[in-house]
């Protein structure tokens, strides 16, 4: 288990303590393929696909890690974007946490992504988060959190994976989020 502190440089304050449990030696998938999508770590590369699939799905994606969290915001750039997947690429390279894009099975979409992030409840292993780009059909995007959520039961470790604003109402989730908390520390 890794367990590591953020700091708020904003605010000079310490953040909570986050921690995501995996067994020792456990090794992120690098690449799935399902029916639906391909799932690959989030990176630069990707950047062009994932910018248009935020921008499109700006208001759903405003409130996904948090009840008032305004990201994406109405000015990001696709510099912006490109440097907040260079994060999440180094953030799945150290084992810190892990993003996947979404990826349709011609790699010429960006179907959405799922975060799986470290958790400051020491009810949960981790957390997740997870959307799909409004531009798709109901029935694609359906399709594709049905095979994402089988996989992660499939492939994963957690039997206490959190689902905040999902299957736990923001409301009645007291802790922060370790991408918000990331983001405002810089």
């Amino acid at each position: 288990m890794s367990d590591f502190m953020a700091v708020n440089s904003k605010q000079g304050a310490a953040a909570p303590a986050f921690h995501l449990q995996l067994p020792d030696g456990y090794q992120a998938p690098a690449e799935w393929r399902g029916q639906s999508c391909i799932m690959l770590p989030a990176a630069p590369c990707w950047a062009v696909l994932d910018y248009a699939a935020v921008m499109a799905s700006r208001e759903l994606l405003q409130g996904l890690f948090a009840e008032n969290d305004a990201w994406p915001p109405a000015d990001l750039t696709a510099a912006d974007d490109a440097a907040d997947l260079a994060w999440h690429e180094v953030e799945f390279i150290h084992g810190k946490s892990f993003a996947y894009s979404l990826l349709s099975t011609d790699l010429q979409r960006c179907l959405g992504c799922l975060y799986l992030y470290p958790t400051a409840s020491r009810d949960h292993q981790a957390e997740a988060y997870l959307w799909t780009a409004v531009t798709e059909t109901e029935l694609l995007r359906c399709a594709v959190v049905d095979e994402v959520m089988h996989w992660l039961e499939s492939y994963w470790p957690f039997s206490a994976l959190a689902w905040p604003g999902r299957s736990i109402a923001f409301s009645d989730w007291p802790h922060a989020n370790y991408y918000a908390v990331q983001r405002n520390a810089i």
